[in-house]
């Protein structure tokens, strides 16, 4: 394994040790909000910031993205799907380089979980369901990051390969496969790329929770691979004080810590935490800092958007090599411009760039492009385009396409938001942005002069359809919600709300309701929010689903005979 750096740099986190007491030992081991961990400034110990990262890095604002908007790249299984660990390596790098943006020493990923099911989740952010493709790609992704100066955490250790009851679920698994099959993508993140942190899963192996399970954390990857950086928990994934701390997990987090702080301290009085426990996670927690270059520039950095033409030019090639053609039956493809006059353009994400997956690995993305509007703009003029929708697929309605949206001021596509720092809208808003998103999850940090657990929000657009008919507009939250229409209250989830599976089971039903509209006529949609229920997450999403013909799919098929 590659130390810090010099027998100095050790020296110097000794030294550090040697001069802090338990308590502030102790307070590294935990964060102290949901992206940072706290400084001990009485030895001039800075704060340290991660970001989430399948998708980009994201920065501080909550599962939609915040008000900075960041690069979205190809998530993992499309990575993998080039085959390609120097397309991979460079992605990782121009990942770091968006990190920065957002001031942050750690980007959390890559993610090499193995595709045990077709039908996991989290498929998506995970590379393949082979352990040597995925380990090729884990070190490249990893040596990319680092070889800039931004940690990998490679995660989720381990056998996180389900989403079925992802918090209590045991992944039963015999050691033979576990080496050959699970283990493999994370040893090589180790003993190749060094990589700085690794993430714990939220599931148990073997009927132990992995957060604090001695044989994965301790023996396996400690001992065996010679790990040497900081093990953290995955956001509210540690399940226990005294277990958690002596069987290897160094860092918990989001903070403030909910088994750390003073449990923590309780255990080490009572005997039940090890102090020489806390003394290696500590050391370990230095370590991360040192490599970081935190002690040097000890400063957070504003975060900042920066939309940079060469890593438009990656995400476009990246996501071309990881495109696979089945079968080109004729040679047709690619289609020849100067020989087309039509073109039939089907399906329900035809019209809405279906970028990201959600959950970590949502960003607010500088720009997105749907497919219509690409080939619109590869064809031109010259070609005759015809769209229908053929049948829908969503769980919940679809959001807003933004290209139909402007803020009241209609300088710019979005809402215009406002927030107020009580939960009922009262008084002057205490911090006024536009959005592009019609869904957000506020998962930490929300706006200046903002508190997550006592805020509330009114976001408004201009919404001009561009079909007339019967449109279905819902919404749901976690909070309270309503919705109203050219100031007519039209949905009301507000007074009366039903507990839904939103928001990872924590947000209502959607509540819907069918209103008609006019193409080319503007309507004002107001949506109001109340964190009011809320706590670890707040959050509230519009929708609206336009008209769709009872013989949509005999529509669809004409069009194409056409």
């Amino acid at each position: 394994m590659t130390n810090v750096g010099t027998d100095d740099d050790e020296a110097r986190i000794e030294a550090l040790l040697w001069a802090m007491t338990l308590e502030e030992k102790a307070t590294l081991l935990a964060g102290a909000r949901m992206w940072t961990t706290p400084p001990v400034e009485r030895l001039g110990i800075p704060t340290f910031k991660v970001t989430d990262e399948p998708n980009g890095a994201r920065g501080e604002g909550g599962l939609e993205g915040g008000e900075v908007s960041a690069a979205c790249f190809p998530p993992g299984i499309a990575l993998a799907a080039t085959w390609d660990a120097d397309v991979v390596e460079r992605v990782g790098k121009a990942l770091a380089e968006e990190a920065k943006t957002k001031g942050a020493h750690v980007l959390l990923g890559p993610t090499v979980n193995i595709h045990r099911s077709p039908l996991s989740g989290r498929n998506f952010e995970c590379y393949s369901e082979d352990p040597y493709l995925t380990s090729r790609l884990a070190v490249a992704y990893t040596l990319g990051l680092q070889r800039e100066h931004i940690g990998a955490a490679v995660k989720h250790f381990v056998c996180n390969d389900s989403e079925f009851e992802r918090n209590t679920i045991s992944s039963e698994v015999d050691e033979r496969t576990m080496r050959e099959i699970y283990r493999p993508p994370f040893e090589a993140g180790v003993r190749e790329a060094d990589t700085w942190t690794v993430m714990s899963a939220y599931n148990k192996n073997n009927g132990v929770y992995a957060g604090e399970n001695e044989l994965t954390l301790t023996s396996i990857l400690k001992d065996e691979w010679g790990f040497d950086g900081v093990v953290m928990s995955d956001w509210f994934g540690t399940n226990s004080t005294a277990p958690a701390l002596n069987n290897g997990l160094d860092l918990e987090m989001p903070g403030p810590p909910n088994y750390r702080g003073p449990k923590l301290l309780d255990a080490l009085a009572s005997g039940k935490a090890s102090e020489e426990a806390v003394d290696e996670a500590a050391r370990r927690m230095l370590r991360l800092i040192m490599r970081a270059g935190a002690f040097e520039r000890p400063e957070l950095q504003p975060e900042r958007a920066e939309d940079r033409p060469e890593h438009r030019d990656l995400i476009c090639a990246a996501a071309a090599d990881g495109i696979v053609l089945l079968k080109n039956e004729g040679d047709r493809l690619p289609l020849k411009v100067e020989e087309l006059s039509s073109l039939a353009i089907i399906g329900p994400n035809a019209r809405t760039a279906q970028i990201m997956g959600g959950g970590s690995a949502q960003v607010n993305a500088h720009y997105k492009v749907s497919p219509y509007e690409g080939v619109a703009a590869a064809v031109g003029d010259r070609v005759a385009l015809g769209y229908e929708i053929g049948c829908t697929n969503h769980k919940l309605l679809p959001g807003l396409e933004a290209s139909l949206t402007r803020t009241p001021a209609g300088d710019e596509p979005g809402f215009a938001v406002e927030y107020f720092s009580n939960r009922s809208l009262a008084g002057e808003a205490v911090h006024r942005s536009v959005v592009v998103g019609s869904q957000q999850a506020w998962f930490g940090h929300i706006a200046p002069g903002v508190e997550q657990d006592d805020f509330s929000a009114r976001l408004t657009t201009i919404f001009t359809p561009a079909e007339s008919g019967e449109h279905t507009l819902g919404i749901a939250s976690i909070g309270l919600s309503r919705l109203f229409l050219d100031g007519r209250e039209v949905i009301d989830n507000w007074t009366r709300q039903t507990q839904g599976d939103t928001y990872f089971g924590f947000g209502s039903t959607e509540v819907t309701a069918s209103v008609e509209m006019n193409a080319g006529q503007s309507y004002e949609l107001t949506l109001e929010y109340s964190s009011e229920g809320a706590s670890l997450l707040a959050g509230v999403k519009l929708e609206l689903l336009p008209p769709v013909a009872a013989d949509s799919i005999e529509r669809a098929a004409k069009l194409a005979s056409e």
